[in-house]
Order: structure tokens, then sequence, then C-alpha cells
């Protein structure tokens, strides 16, 4: 079973989590979930823009089916969510139910969540609905703080319109490896008409791109409270990113920042791009002509596909006055009805992995030729995050993305020296 080491609070959201232990210290909750005979308002607070609709459909949803509980939904913006989470639990209030992401350790040990076992033994809610791994993740000392809502997945998709266009008939397959993705770019890259012009797009992201490359190629990025990017894999991983830049495949490192890879893809700019499971909306619901996307498993490197996965969840306030409500809302959202519901705006995909669920995503995105065959291959290979699995190391990306992958992809270290500085500053992290 997964556990997380406990992490050092960042100073800000310390005084938050002291600021809560007070508040629920002064206060009983009403577990009834309403005052004064009335409905219930539980409130929900989530971020991401594309996913609303879905989560507004499996709350209309529950509503219907609890006309007792009104439900409302709040969305803030995701690079001000956790500000505002903060301030709100620190104020002794916030969202009676909200999502949370591989930053739970922090608000579990400030006392900010509710655990869910009783309401989950009560109800005979089986967690076998779940992937064991998304589970876990959310359960720090025996005890479940969240339900699971969706599951990242990483896949290749091509726009065959564009391929057409350039007379390029070699195409991804199921089947085809990082040697076969070299060369349909360059081939891709031949017919282009600009220098400028890139033909696909790879993450360079240390965490997603050198990680899972790492994992591929049969090595690891932590064991053993250590960095251990600098084995032979960790090395080659380095080295393979920095050969697609060099042969300008990819863009540069210093336009990577602001080089949206869906969004170029669905404009044509560019033939093929590493594309995650929350933004595949954006390629299903697009105004073009069905069989325009299609979708591959990542291509295999030493006959591995390996890619990092995380998932959302659903917890509770800890400090919620209602409780009952808020769990009622939590169960639905997560059981396969209220999931199927959300899966029909086809933005993320559903951690609940009933049948149902999966054939209302899959239909959703339907436009999408080769996601369903996809996605079985890569759910079969995917590991969780690194900086999932070892939440203080995710305070240090911005540090190794700066001061080793920047320099390196610029050419300024070698693979082996970028390798061994990502170690340093990882190990630091791990023993803080």
């Amino acid at each position: 079973m997964h556990r997380f080491k406990r992490s050092r609070r960042p100073l800000a959201l310390a005084a938050v989590v002291a600021a809560v232990a007070v508040t629920l210290a002064g206060c009983s909750a009403d577990s009834s979930g309403s005052s004064g005979g009335g409905a219930a308002t539980v409130s929900l607070m989530i971020w991401d823009p594309a996913q609303k609709a879905g989560v507004q459909k499996a709350v209309d949803g529950f509503q219907a089916a609890n006309p007792d509980v009104k439900v409302s939904l709040e969305q803030v913006p995701e690079d001000q969510y956790y500000t505002k989470l903060d301030a709100s639990l620190g104020a002794g209030e916030g969202p009676d139910v909200m999502w949370q992401s591989s930053r739970a350790p922090v608000y579990v040990e400030g006392g900010a969540l509710e655990p869910l076992d009783g309401y989950i033994e009560k109800d005979k809610v089986s967690m076998d609905a779940y992937p064991d791994k998304l589970v876990n993740l959310y359960k720090f000392d025996g005890k479940q703080y969240g339900m699971p809502k969706d599951q990242d997945v990483w896949s290749v998709v091509y726009n065959a319109a564009v391929f057409k266009k350039l007379g390029v008939t070699d195409v991804p397959t199921a089947g085809w490896t990082w040697e076969d993705m070299l060369r349909i770019a360059g081939e891709i890259k031949a017919k282009q008409t600009s220098s400028a012009d890139v033909p696909m797009y790879y993450n360079y992201d240390f965490n997603r791109g050198v990680g899972s490359l790492i994992h591929s190629l049969g090595g690891t990025v932590v064991k053993d409270g250590n960095g251990t990017v600098s084995s032979p894999q960790g090395i080659k991983a380095f080295e393979m990113i920095k050969d697609l830049q060099d042969k300008k495949l990819i863009p540069p490192v210093k336009d990577s920042a602001d080089f949206k890879g869906t969004q170029s893809l669905l404009s044509g700019s560019i033939a093929m791009a590493k594309v995650p499971s929350w933004e595949l909306s954006l390629l299903a619901q697009a105004n073009v002509p069905s069989g325009t996307f299609h979708m591959v498993p990542q291509p295999s490197v030493n006959g591995s596909r390996a890619t990092d996965t995380n998932g959302l969840s659903y917890v509770m306030n800890a400090n919620s006055k209602r409780k009952d409500a808020a769990w009622k809302l939590i169960k639905y959202l997560t059981s396969a009805e209220g999931a199927r519901l959300h899966a029909e705006g086809g933005a993320s995909m559903p951690a609940n992995v009933s049948p149902d669920v999966k054939a209302a995503y899959y239909k959703a995105n339907s436009k999408i030729d080769g996601m369903q065959e996809a996605f079985d291959v890569t759910l079969k290979e995917n590991y969780l995050r690194t900086t999932t699995e070892f939440p203080k190391i995710r305070a240090v990306m911005p540090e190794i993305e700066s001061t080793v992958a920047g320099p390196y992809y610029a050419g300024s270290m070698s693979a082996a020296e970028a390798a061994s500085k990502a170690d340093a500053i990882l190990t630091r992290s791990l023993k803080q």
C-alpha cells in the first residue's frame, strides 16, 4: 500500500492548517446537513473550466435524485484555486466539497480534511471500482480521505489532415517505436515549408517527459530516499529529448514555455503531439471532420510505453456543517451514475472504471479515432507520477527546470552533468 512520507509544510499553509485546527476545536458540525428544516446547500469548488459542464451535468443528476440537497458549484481558475482555498480554510470556512490533488498530505496533516471511512463503511461503497494506486493516493495512516475522481492518461494524437496535406503516408500506428517516431517526424519536417516549422510536440517537462522515458528504459527517478537520475537510463532519457530538439522535430526549449501542443495540433501547425487526457475534449469538440484526429499509444522504448499517471479526488472539508449532505454528493459524483454523467462531458478520464462510465467517455470523444485501443494499452503500463509519490520534490521542480533542464537543452552542460545536478536537488528535497 502506498504511503506518503510527511512533508514539511509551507509557511503559508502551516498558518492555514493551524487556523483550521483552532476552528475545529471550537465548533461542532451539524451533520444533519440543514438548518431550520430547509434544503441543505452544499458548496463544491473545482478549478478546470473544461470540466465545469461535465461536473454540472453530474450535479444536476445528483439534485434530481436528492431534492433535499442543493449544490452551489464554483469554478476557480487553477492558478488561484489553492490561494482561495487556503484563505477560506484559514478563516474556518471553505467549500464543503472540493477537488484535491497530490497536495492532499499537507491538508490531511493539518486536519483540514474529513476521513471518509465511516461513510464508506456505512453505505457499503466498494472501492474496487477505482484503480488501487488512485485509492491509496488518498489514504493516510489507514484512513481514506478522498474518493477518486479521474485519472491522467498520456497518448499521442496525430492530425491526419496535416499528413495528407504534406503527402506523408507513413503514419503512427499502435505498435510504433521511438525509432518510428523519429522517422515519421523527419519525413514531415522535410515536407514543411518553413525551417521554423516543427512536426510535433513532446513535453520537455522533467516530471512527465524525462521521467517517463527513464521508466520506459527501466530506471527510476527516486529510490530509497535519493535521486537516481544519474543512471545510464536517466542520462539516455535526457539525450533522447535533446535529440528531438537538435533535429528540430520539437520546439526549442526557449520557446517551449509558450508553446501549446494541443492547440497547435488543432490549428494544423504541427502534425502530432503528446496529449494529456484532460485536453482531449478540445480535439473531440473541435469543428473538424470526423477522422481528423487519430490516437495511438506513446512510441515504445525498449518494448515499454511507461507513462505517468495521477488523479484528482473529491474530499470533504473537516469544518463542514453539512457533512452528511456533503458525503451524499461525493458518493454520487464518484459513483457509476455520477461518473457517467461527468464522462459525457468528455473532459477527463474518470477514475471509476465501470463499463458504462468508460463507454460514455469514449462516446463523448468519438471524433478521436483509436482512443479506446490506445488507452487500453497505456492504462496497463502507467506508474504513479514521481511528484505524486514523493510530494516533497514538487517544490523543487521549478529549480530543476531552470537550473538543470533549461541549461542542458541550451547546450551548456552534458547529459551526465544534468542528471547529476537533478539528483542533488531531488536528494536534498527528500532529506528535508
